[in-house]
């Protein structure tokens, strides 16, 4: 048996693993990278994490296997930048939704144009994004974790801040830590854990509703004070 690692060698190694070896700078090499996290998502929802082969998904990309490992040393590689790259993009979602138009959007509406757009965009590929939250859990790293988790927190703060009738009295950060958090939840825990996910509109309202109703208990409990 070897030494054991410390953390800092451990987390030395782990980013070696899962690091891919060439940043796509180009059109192409964009596609090539593209082609092949698209290939392991298809791969992951019909076979299963374990069962997918770096063949397999050079072979579903249309490259070949000396192409994919210039791209990426392992499969853990594949599976945590595609991971990411799919939390990036949910993310996109969320601060499209949170923008606020040109005419002065209520916190009410604030509220249901993210929650809105946080679960069409999981439910619209169930079947993919419950196999990589899954995934997610096996492979991200705590510090990856709570990095992308405080982009969703800030763009939901923005948005709340920026609504017409925000109670000022409200700390944000606090409020959009908790407003996500239960957003995260809800939606992550229908898709993972419910034998069948509920509609897009009844999660989105079940959702509005728990959120709304915080809020509106911290008001009333600041109020009694």
């Amino acid at each position: 048996m070897g030494t054991p690692l410390d953390a800092a060698s451990l987390a030395r190694r782990m980013n070696t693993i899962v690091k891919p070896r060439r940043k796509p700078l180009q059109s192409r090499a964009w596609m090539t990278s593209g082609a092949i996290q698209d290939a392991f998502v298809l791969l992951l929802v019909e076979r299963g994490y374990e069962k997918v082969s770096m063949r397999d998904i050079a072979g579903v990309a249309g490259v070949g296997l000396g192409t994919l490992y210039l791209y990426f040393p392992g499969k853990d590689s594949i599976a945590a930048v595609t991971v990411r790259s799919w939390m990036r993009k949910q993310a996109a979602i969320l601060a499209q939704a949170a923008m606020v138009s040109v005419v002065p959007r209520t916190t009410g509406q604030t509220i249901h144009a993210v929650v809105a757009a946080y679960v069409q965009g999981l439910l619209g590929q169930a079947d993919e994004w419950r196999a990589l939250l899954y995934l997610e859990r096996r492979l991200s790293s705590p510090a990856s974790y709570r990095q992308i988790y405080r982009e969703f927190v800030a763009l939901f703060r923005e948005a709340l801040v920026a609504s017409s009738d925000w109670p000022v009295a409200l700390d944000p950060v606090r409020t959009a830590f908790n407003a996500f958090s239960i957003l995260d939840a809800m939606v992550e825990q229908a898709l993972l854990v419910q034998e069948v996910c509920p509609g897009t509109e009844e999660l989105v309202g079940d959702v509005e509703c728990a959120i709304t109703g915080y809020i509106r208990a911290t008001q009333e409990s600041m109020q009694r004070v």
